[in-house]
């Protein structure tokens, strides 16, 4: 065997390791659920049964691997579908559906805002913090922020409880690290602000171990909050005294510059810690 040929068997031989460590480490699953929102990007918003072994039931975005495949799917079709998740991507495709059902929206026409990717700065806003205080955009230009959105009543572990947890951790990591401690802030915005006003988060802010230091609350209007959520791409809709919703954890600059955004629940402390340090070099 000549030299170019090794080197090519190399490189097929690289190539195809390279493919069995991809399938190796991609996991699949069968879903069924609700669709109950087409949004913007393409991302179907759907109510989904248990995934066993993997995810408890709950309301989150899909990305389909195709959109030509989900082109057709809408609002109040009952699904079935395949999941792929690796380690840095996940995508629904062979979508099948099995129903249909009545679904309310909470979108209306003129109502849309443009869905914010990194790069683009945070729309202005007013709300309240958790001690009734004016809160609005220009409170992002003094420190690196990172925002989330929860409600002090969700009952779903996996959701509002995870996020809680997250930033109780985060908020630890951020506090011992005199580089971060007093350039960083955490801000989670309630989803629910007719029933979250300050005294409400304050209550749960200090039932979670938030120090006001590095850790803040928000509520406003609603209009005010609807047009964060939608600029965020984060759907909620109400269901009784509850709301299905969406997760998104956002890294905000000093400049009010959208440095990340995680999708769901499940960005790590490590990842986050890393994206703050990188961001709070000089």
């Amino acid at each position: 065997m000549n030299l170019r040929s090794f080197a090519l068997a190399l490189l097929l031989l690289g190539s195809t390791h390279l493919s069995l460590i991809s399938a190796e480490t991609e996991k699949t699953f069968t879903v069924t659920g609700l669709i109950k929102a087409r949004l913007d990007d393409g991302a179907l918003v759907i109510q989904h049964e248990e995934i066993p072994g993997y995810m408890a039931a709950m309301t989150m975005r899909f990305t389909p691997a195709d959109p030509r495949e989900a082109a057709t799917l809408q609002p109040g079709d009952r699904v079935r579908f395949r999941y792929r998740v690796s380690d840095d991507t996940d995508v629904a495709d062979r979508f099948v559906v099995t129903g249909k059902e009545a679904v309310k929206t909470n979108s209306t026409p003129g109502n849309r805002t443009r869905r914010l990717k990194s790069g683009d700065t945070v729309p202005t806003f007013s709300l309240l913090d958790e001690n009734g205080n004016a809160f609005t955009h220009a409170a992002l230009n003094d420190r690196f922020t990172v925002i989330t959105f929860i409600f002090t009543r969700c009952p779903v572990p996996e959701y509002c409880p995870a996020m809680a947890l997250k930033f109780g951790a985060l908020q630890k990591a951020i506090a011992a690290d005199p580089a971060l401690a007093p350039r960083v802030r955490l801000l989670s915005i309630t989803l629910d602000p007719e029933f979250d006003r300050p005294d409400i988060l304050a209550a749960y802010g200090k039932a979670v171990g938030a120090n006001p230091v590095h850790w803040n609350f928000a509520t406003g209007e609603k209009s005010q909050i609807d047009s964060l959520a939608r600029a965020f791409a984060v759907y909620a809709e109400r269901n009784g005294v509850t709301l299905d919703h969406t997760l998104c954890t956002a890294l905000i600059g000093p400049d009010g510059l959208v440095l990340e955004l995680w999708r769901g629940n499940a960005w790590s402390l490590d990842e986050t810690l890393a994206a703050l340090r990188k961001a709070a070099q000089p």
